[in-house]
């Protein structure tokens, strides 16, 4: 399912849907569509909606989130989360320098996911498919560390976050733990955990070699016992709560909801008086830009003749509405991958996006979606003073892609729901010659056009386009789940030797 939120939200089904050629269709026709008209970024409402909605497969719920703005309650965003984390998890994309970070990291951290950050221009389809790929793989999970036997500070409230979170691929575990100066450290700290192979048990030695001189590791654990402290207990016992905090603040020397650095300048300037000094600062990507307005329904109008937009002005056209993907019957924590594979045309529907930042639109999609050719170019955004006005005409329906990515999602839209690819000309453009001597040769063995085809298309990902592997990894994978023949796949890899 797809919902597209702002300060309404709309959603794509009723309840979500299998992964179909039709609900594909269906999402396609509503990203053709789509446009910057629903406002501010409202998000808690979506989210509630999803949460509230019947589980239909019995599994925990995949929730990809994507957002370029920011939010006014992170705080309630991130609890809501963390309520419905038992059979939700949550993944989160923040796009541009405006994205909210402590609501992206916060919901992927309680929602049990993986946080990822990406900015304008950039291609993010590797981002989002290795999310996928997380979502999908079964991870370590309940992990617990034994922190050698208590020399007089082994206690749990020492420990920062107190929960260790699940560890996936390629990626990273942190955890902090605060000793006295009369216990000491240990000599080992034991870490068990759960895989789908079976229990995980592993020593690491403390030696001189693990001690980094220096209060940097004191002020992150401090920083996280913080943020554990906020998340998990500022409701059930603030004033304690808010004591500690500002302890930690102050022993540390960090800035928190309760401490801050004052400035006090010891030595009085009276000749001169004050004296100023201009402080550049980082603003919202788009701001200051062509005045212009857009009504609900994206038309363009003119407010002033020149001069920069204010803020509330640009917000409105340069926003576009996000998306979340909820995708129920993913794996759980632990939990080996559906039997069914998930839809492998995802990479190209956020490749198109990316594309599509430098004139400032953005989309939502879909696994398995591509929109390639039906965003606006740069050409179809002409400035005047004051101006932006976007043309309506139609998308051009043949293409040859020029760059890399663009040339693997125009095959990989062509993948279907099944994963084998859909005939289709630029096939023939990009491969050129060598497509119609292979085609020669499985017509003529009587294999079906879908299968060589298919065949084809893989082997030249394959050759062609190693350093974008994690943009066409799940798609080639999808792809020789359905055709399960070697032999066509090597054919295809010694024609375009």
């Amino acid at each position: 399912n797809i919902f597209c939120f702002g300060s309404r939200y709309t959603q794509l089904f009723p309840q979500s849907r299998a992964f179909t050629d039709e609900s594909l269709e269906s999402a396609k026709q509503l990203l053709q569509g789509l446009d910057a008209n629903l406002g501010g970024t409202e998000i808690f409402q979506p989210l509630r909606a999803i949460f509230s909605s019947p589980n239909l497969v019995g599994k925990p719920r995949q929730v990809f989130v994507i957002t370029d703005g920011q939010v006014s309650n992170s705080e309630q965003c991130i609890q809501l989360v963390e309520e419905f984390s038992q059979h939700n998890r949550v993944f989160t994309l923040g796009i541009g320098a405006s994205a909210d970070r402590h609501l992206v990291k916060g919901m992927a951290r309680v929602g049990r996911g993986v946080p990822s950050f990406t900015t304008y221009g950039e291609n993010i389809a590797g981002k989002v498919l290795k999310q996928l790929k997380q979502a999908l793989q079964p991870c370590v999970h309940d992990v617990q560390v034994n922190w050698s036997p208590g020399q007089g500070a082994d206690t749990e409230s020492s420990q920062a976050p107190l929960r260790a979170p699940p560890v996936y691929d390629g990626s990273r575990m942190l955890l902090y733990k605060l000793w006295s100066k009369a216990g000491g450290v240990g000599e080992k700290v034991t870490i068990t955990a759960k895989t789908p192979e079976g229990n995980l048990s592993l020593d690491v030695v403390i030696g001189e070699d693990s001690f980094i001189e220096g209060e940097m590791i004191h002020k992150m654990f401090a920083r996280k016992m913080i943020q554990t402290l906020e998340e998990n207990f500022e409701k059930k016992d603030p004033a304690e709560v808010k004591s500690i905090i500002t302890e930690l603040g102050l022993k540390y020397s960090l800035g928190t909801k309760y401490t801050a650095f004052i400035g006090v300048d010891s030595l009085t300037n009276k000749e001169s008086g004050m004296k100023t000094r201009q402080v550049r600062n980082q603003v919202a990507y788009g701001y200051g830009m062509d005045n212009c307005m857009v009504d609900s329904m994206g038309s363009v109008s003119r407010s002033q003749k020149c001069g920069a937009a204010p803020m509330g002005m640009m917000r409105s056209f340069f926003s576009a509405p996000k998306m979340m993907r909820s995708a129920p019957g993913a794996a759980p924590p632990g939990a080996a991958p559906p039997g069914a594979a998930p839809p492998g045309a995802a990479a190209p529907s956020f490749g198109s996006m990316a594309r599509s930042f430098d004139s400032m639109k953005e989309c939502a999609v879909i696994d398995g979606y591509d929109d390639s050719y039906s965003e606006d170019s740069d050409d179809d955004v002409t400035k005047e003073c004051g101006v932006m006005s976007r043309s309506t005409k139609s998308a051009p329906t043949a293409r040859v892609p020029q760059t890399n990515i663009d040339k693997i999602v125009a095959l990989s839209s062509l993948q279907t729901a099944a994963g084998f690819f859909k005939e289709d000309s630029i096939v023939e453009s990009l491969i050129g010659e060598k497509f119609a001597a292979f085609k020669k040769q499985c017509v003529e063995k009587k294999i079906e056009v879908k299968v060589w085809l298919t065949a084809l298309i893989i082997a030249y990902l394959e050759k062609n386009f190693p350093d974008e592997r994690d943009t066409w990894e799940l798609i080639v994978e999808k792809a020789k789940d359905w055709l399960g023949k070697t032999d066509v796949i090597r054919r295809a890899t010694d024609i375009l030797r």
